[in-house]
This record gives C-alpha cells, sequence and structure tokens, in this order.
C-alpha cells in the first residue's frame, strides 16, 4: 500500500457539453499513465459494489474506449468495491461520495488490483449519473498536469545527476590514468650551457704585473679575487678577463654570457651589435690601443733606442720695424 495520493480529473464530453471534476486516484491502484485514460460510463449493480456485479462486461467489446464503472461510497471497503469491478470487466472504477466534502484518499490492499480507481464528490457523482450509458458521451480520466510535470522534472533531475556522476567518473578515472602513466621525471631546469671544448678554444693569457692587462680592472668580476702574477685568464669575445677557472664554470654550467656586459659568449670576437654596451666595449678597445702604444714605448726604452716623438710647434718670424 502506498502513501503517495495523485489528483487529477474525470471529464465528460457530450455534444453539447464538456464538464470537469476532480478526483484522487486510489493508493492501491494503478496510477493512471501518460495523457489519461478514455472510456464509457456504466452504474454499478448493484450500485454500492458489495456483492458481484450483475451488469459484466464482455471481453471482445470495442477497446478503444475501456468500460468505466460508477459506484457510490459505503457499505463495504473501497478495496471491495475496485475487486468486484474488476472481476466484472471494467477497466476503471470512480467511486462518489455518499456526503459533501473533501475528497479522500482510498486505501487497500494493492495485490492483484490492475484497474485504475478514483474518487469523486457526491455532487460528481450525481452528475456522471446522469449522462451514463450515453451514446454520444466520452469520459476521460486524466492525471493532474502538475502531478505529471513534477514527475517529468524529478524524473530529468535524476538522470542529470546520474550522467553528471557517470561523467565525474569518467575523467577522474582518466586523470588518474594519465598521471600513473606519466614519465616520473624530477622537476630540473634544463639549462645547455657551452661546451668546455668550446670554452677551451677562447684565447686566454698568463697575467703579469706589467700594464699590458686590457681588462677593466685587476679583479676577476666573478670571485671577486685580485689577479696574481702567473694566474691563467680567459678573454671572452667583448674584451673582458676573468679567472680561466672561474669563467670556464659559469660558461659551462650557468650563463652563455659575460658576467660583466651580458654579451653573448657564443659570438665572434669582431665588432659587437650596437647595444647599451657597446660604448663600454669601445672603451675597453680603446684602453687595448693606448695599452699597446705604452708597452711599446717602455720596450723601446728597454733596448734603448731613440724615440722620436713629433710635436707639432708654430714658428712666427720677427717683425721688423
Amino acid at each position: 500500500m502506498g502513501f503517495f495520493t495523485a489528483s487529477g480529473n474525470v471529464v465528460l464530453i457530450s455534444s453539447n457539453v464538456t464538464l470537469s471534476f476532480e478526483d484522487i486516484e486510489a493508493n492501491f491502484a494503478p496510477s493512471v499513465k501518460g495523457s489519461g485514460k478514455c472510456g464509457t460510463l456504466n452504474v454499478a449493480e448493484p450500485l454500492d459494489a458489495c456483492s458481484p456485479l450483475t451488469n459484466k462486461i464482455v471481453s471482445n467489446m470495442n477497446v478503444t474506449r475501456y468500460p468505466f464503472v460508477l459506484i457510490i461510497r459505503g457499505g463495504c471497503s473501497f478495496e471491495d468495491k475496485v475487486r468486484r469491478a474488476q472481476a466484472a470487466g471494467f477497466k476503471a472504477a470512480i467511486i462518489y461520495d455518499t456526503e459533501n466534502g473533501p475528497l479522500v484518499a482510498m486505501t487497500g490492499d494493492s495485490a492483484g488490483i490492475k484497474i485504475n480507481a478514483v474518487f469523486v464528490s457526491r455532487a460528481a457523482g450525481k452528475t456522471l449519473a446522469k449522462y451514463a450509458g450515453a451514446a454520444d458521451m466520452e469520459l476521460w480520466i486524466v492525471p493532474s498536469f502538475e502531478n505529471s510535470a513534477w514527475s517529468i522534472m524529478a524524473i530529468s533531475f535524476i538522470s542529470l545527476l546520474a550522467m553528471s556522476a557517470v561523467l565525474a567518473t569518467c575523467f577522474f578515472v582518466r586523470r588518474h590514468r594519465i598521471r600513473r602513466e606519466r614519465p616520473r621525471a624530477p622537476h630540473v631546469r634544463e639549462f645547455h650551457g657551452m661546451s668546455s671544448r668550446l670554452v677551451k678554444a677562447m684565447p686566454s693569457l698568463i697575467f703579469t704585473a706589467v700594464l699590458e692587462d686590457n681588462c677593466t680592472s685587476r679583479t676577476c668580476a666573478i670571485c671577486l679575487e685580485d689577479y696574481n702574477v702567473g694566474e691563467k685568464l680567459r678573454i671572452l669575445p667583448c674584451c673582458h678577463k676573468f679567472h680561466a677557472m672561474c669563467v670556464d664554470a659559469w660558461l659551462t654550467s650557468w650563463r652563455t654570457f659575460c658576467p660583466v656586459c651580458k654579451r653573448d659568449a657564443r659570438t665572434t670576437t669582431g665588432e659587437p651589435p650596437a647595444s647599451e654596451s657597446t660604448p663600454l666595449l669601445s672603451s675597453a678597445a680603446a684602453s687595448f690601443s693606448s695599452a699597446s702604444v705604452l708597452s711599446s714605448v717602455r720596450s723601446s726604452s728597454a733596448l734603448n733606442w731613440p724615440i722620436i716623438l713629433s710635436v707639432p710647434f708654430s714658428f712666427t718670424p720677427p717683425i721688423h720695424l
């Protein structure tokens, strides 16, 4: 026995009148499906259906209109009335009240009940009895539109939830599978420095105390230590010098440009392209030329060779008064 009460309407349609009455479906009988059920109305004999009905329906009648039976309340239980209507061959039982009052929900045992059963008011039953048996009359038992709408919404919502659950499951399963199949490589920043062969191919020199050093300072810009006599210095394409050990490690393991001017150490030793560091490089080249000239002068002095310097001067002849 169910506890949900479904409401609907009983609609009477004839050639000159259309009437609609509110009903409540029995809890123990199948509910009306779809757009409803159409049939012809017969009055039960006996009217209370507390004994087997004498007006039985032949099974080979026209099935386009189902036979309905109108029964009055009282004398026996709702379940007994519906079972006797079913035994007589009717496809629906319409039971009306004996008093004016609110509609009640019919209860009973649903075992073996296969026909529809609804309860209507006393006024509805009296009106239906007047049109019972009319040739031009048809009766519709239709479910409430509100109930149908709620049923459709409930089914749609449940279907949507089920579909969402399936999609979410597929998504998480696939994500977990991708994570398992992905190689577990260490998250290390890849750096492709210069090869040791290219670094070793750069020119180098042995630092001395004389001023032929053409770097920007006497200190290594990487380790911040002063150069000592006899240390090996590496010369980058930008003419900056560093400890060979320091700059070799810098170029192969950290960066591929000069730590001072940021020029790419993989370029040739020719003139670098014009940039913000170009004046610095030009100054370095100028200092290199000056240092070379000074070194040549000192070498000439050491050999006691005469040094002739051309000094421009102007001669003003005397003026005789």
